[in-house]
């Protein structure tokens, strides 16, 4: 059940979202798991992230009031608050202006680790800061606040807004944006949750005070960095393998340092190898993908672990912690049978 379900069902029943969060974890228990297929890119090298595209049926979709029609010749994108200049774009005018392609990796906060609230595309848009410049915001500004057309907003300091990998999409893999992925424009921002990234945006307001919005006021982090860690891909939990040379694979996921270094180990986490990154960790945005071949594994049930290092050098924590409030954190463990 997906949270958008939750929501409606909880609103339905005059509850309120506040519920408990184990309940909540209940609700979710069933979301099948997506399989990523890293082995399937081995050969495309550097570019093996990239190529990994996600289409827009597949995308894991997250909404906390519905998915709003939006019709585009009504629509606009406004920036207002403590600025100078006021502005406010057309759905024509935005995709007039200088267009910016980029992949990005897009995550969810509840996922969970090896989970399936994950997807890469290939986003297009146009670059915020320009749109902000013209503006002018005010020197007291220390926060932006970002609506949805469906009623959602979210708040974020002035300097992460400003960063200049912040963009504007409207289309997804070479099409306009589907209703469930926020037509007709959602803004990205690179090392954040997808919970920081509305979709249907309809406004940027600029405030000189902190703004929690609609999740954070539930509890969730209001930071809502993307968590360090990597992941296996294949293969899957309770495998039964075989061969003397076993290729091992996965993918790895950072804020917006990326990710330098994986690890992984086959004995229950005494011991730790090198695996190889072999598509290019940057930009920092993108899924890193990684292989180790397991020379001669010996016979008999192996525990599997992996761990990543960030951008800046800082090796991922392998405490586990579920996915509220700040995202869930932990090594992903599996256990293989060698025949």
């Amino acid at each position: 059940m997906e949270r958008r379900t939750f929501i409606a069902i909880v609103g339905a029943g005059g509850v309120g979202i506040l519920l408990p969060y184990a309940f909540y974890r209940y609700l979710m228990a069933g979301i099948n798991v997506r399989h990523i297929g890293v082995k399937d890119f081995l050969s495309a090298g550097p570019q093996a992230a990239l190529r990994s595209i996600t289409p827009a049926g597949d995308l894991y979709v997250m909404s906390s009031h519905g998915n709003p029609a939006v019709d585009a010749r009504k629509w606009s994108l406004t920036i207002d608050g403590l600025v100078e200049q006021p502005q406010r774009f057309s759905y024509d005018e935005i995709r007039k202006l200088a267009p910016y392609d980029t992949y990005l990796t897009l995550e969810c906060i509840s996922n969970s680790i090896g989970g399936g609230y994950i997807g890469n595309a290939h986003w297009r848009g146009t670059s915020l800061a320009p749109l902000l410049e013209r503006a002018r915001i005010r020197p007291n500004v220390v926060y932006a606040v970002l609506y949805a057309a469906e009623g959602y907003t979210t708040g974020l300091p002035l300097e992460r807004i400003r960063n200049p990998a912040s963009f504007l999409a409207y289309e997804m893999n070479g099409e306009p944006l589907t209703r469930d992925h926020g037509f007709p424009l959602r803004i990205f921002l690179p090392g954040k949750y997808g919970m920081k990234m509305p979709k249907w945006l309809t406004r940027i307001e600029f405030l000189d005070h902190e703004y929690l919005g609609y999740w954070e006021q539930q509890g969730w982090s209001n930071d809502a960095d993307r968590q360090l860690r990597a992941v296996v891909d294949g293969p899957r939990d309770a495998a039964r393998i075989s061969g003397g040379n076993f290729v091992i694979t996965g993918y790895a996921v950072a804020d917006a340092s990326g990710v330098s270094r994986v690890e992984i180990s086959t004995d229950g986490g005494r011991a730790w190898q090198p695996a190889e990154i072999f598509s290019n960790p940057l930009p920092s945005q993108v899924w890193a993908f990684w292989k180790y071949v397991w020379v001669n594994p010996p016979k008999g049930k192996h525990t599997i672990e992996v761990r990543a290092a960030d951008g800046r050098g800082r090796v991922q924590t392998g405490e586990r912690s579920g996915e509220w409030p700040a995202g869930a954190t932990g090594y992903h463990t599996l256990t293989v049978e060698v025949g």
